[in-house]
C-alpha cells in the first residue's frame, strides 16, 4: 500500500514538473512573440538614396533634433559604401539648373491627377494655411587631402505649417540645389514625398550628400524650395541670402579630394668613403704641388 503511494505521489511529482516546464515555454513564446509585434510597430527612419548629376545623397526625415545625432560618421561610412556601388553602374548624366526643374513641376501640376490631390486638399483643409522655414543648418565631412575643401556635407532643414487652425498637416517635397560662387542653380537632389505636422520640432528632415564627380574646387551655396504635393509652384524658399549656414561651403568632389602621399628621399654618405675621397684628394694636391716645385 505505501508502495503504492509513493508510486502515486512520484508520478504526480513528474506530471506536475512537465506542466511547469510547459508553461515556461508557453509565456516565453507570448514574451517574444510580444516582443516581435512591438518591434514591428516601431518603424525605422525611411532613408533613401539617389544619385542626380555626380551628387550621390542619403536622405531622411528625422524623430529626434539634429544636434543630438551621435551616429553621423558611421551614416556617412554608409553613404560611401553606396556611393561606390553607384559610380561604378552609373552614367554620366547633364547638369539640370532650378528654372528646368520648376518647369518640369508647372506641366506636372497641370495634369488631371495634379488637379484632383488639389482638390482633395482643399476639401480636408477648411481653413487657411501657408509655409515658412524656421531654419537649416550644414555640416562637413571628410577632407582627405587637407585643403579645406570637403567631399562629403550635410543640409537639414525644419520647414513649418503657419495655421491659426490648430493640428495642420500637408504632404509636402523638397527640391535641393548647388550654386558654384554665385553661378546658376545646379539640382542635386529631390525628396520623397513627407508630412509635416504644423509646426512641430519633430519633422526635420535631413539630406546627407558626397559629391562624386563634375564639382569643382570651390565655394557653393545652397537654396532650398519646399512643394506642396500637386501644387506648381514653391510654397517656400531658403537659401544662402536667408542664413549663414547655407553660404559659400567648401567644396570639391572626391575626384579632387585625393590623398596626397609625400615621399622622402635619402641620400646616405658614409665616413669611410668620404674619408677615402678625401685623402684622394689631398695626395693628388701634395703630387701636383711637388711636381711644379721640381719644375722651378
Amino acid at each position: 500500500m505505501n508502495q503504492h503511494s509513493n508510486n502515486i505521489n512520484n508520478t504526480t511529482s513528474s506530471f506536475n514538473t512537465v506542466k511547469l516546464g510547459l508553461s515556461l515555454c508557453v509565456a516565453c513564446a507570448l514574451g517574444l512573440s510580444s516582443a516581435s509585434v512591438y518591434s514591428a510597430e516601431v518603424p525605422a527612419a525611411q532613408i533613401s538614396t539617389k544619385q542626380v548629376s555626380g551628387a550621390i545623397s542619403q536622405a531622411r526625415q528625422l524623430e529626434i533634433p539634429a544636434t543630438t545625432d551621435n551616429n553621423a560618421e558611421t551614416r556617412v561610412a554608409q553613404l560611401h559604401q553606396q556611393a561606390t556601388l553607384l559610380t561604378g553602374n552609373a552614367q554620366t548624366s547633364l547638369k539640370v539648373t532650378r528654372e528646368q526643374r520648376m518647369a518640369v513641376h508647372q506641366k506636372a501640376a497641370a495634369t488631371k491627377a495634379s488637379q484632383q490631390q488639389r482638390a482633395l486638399a482643399q476639401q480636408n483643409q477648411v481653413i487657411y494655411y501657408d509655409f515658412s522655414f524656421y531654419g537649416a543648418q550644414s555640416r562637413l565631412f571628410e577632407d582627405y587631402d587637407y585643403d579645406g575643401f570637403y567631399q562629403t556635407f550635410s543640409v537639414t532643414f525644419d520647414a513649418d505649417i503657419n495655421s491659426s487652425g490648430g493640428d495642420v498637416q500637408a504632404d509636402v517635397f523638397a527640391e535641393l540645389y548647388l550654386s558654384q560662387n554665385g553661378g546658376p542653380w545646379i539640382h542635386y537632389y529631390s525628396t520623397d514625398v513627407f508630412t509635416l505636422n504644423a509646426d512641430s520640432s519633430f519633422d526635420d528632415y535631413e539630406v546627407l550628400t558626397t559629391l562624386a564627380n563634375g564639382y569643382q574646387t570651390d565655394h557653393y551655396d545652397v537654396l532650398i524650395d519646399l512643394y506642396e504635393l500637386g501644387y506648381a509652384d514653391p510654397v517656400a524658399t531658403i537659401s544662402s541670402d536667408d542664413v549663414d549656414a547655407l553660404y559659400a561651403l567648401p567644396l570639391e568632389s572626391s575626384d579632387r579630394d585625393a590623398v596626397y602621399v609625400e615621399e622622402v628621399y635619402t641620400e646616405e654618405v658614409h665616413a669611410g668613403a668620404l674619408s677615402w675621397l678625401s685623402f684622394s684628394l689631398l695626395g693628388a694636391f701634395a703630387w701636383f704641388r711637388r711636381s711644379f716645385m721640381n719644375k722651378k
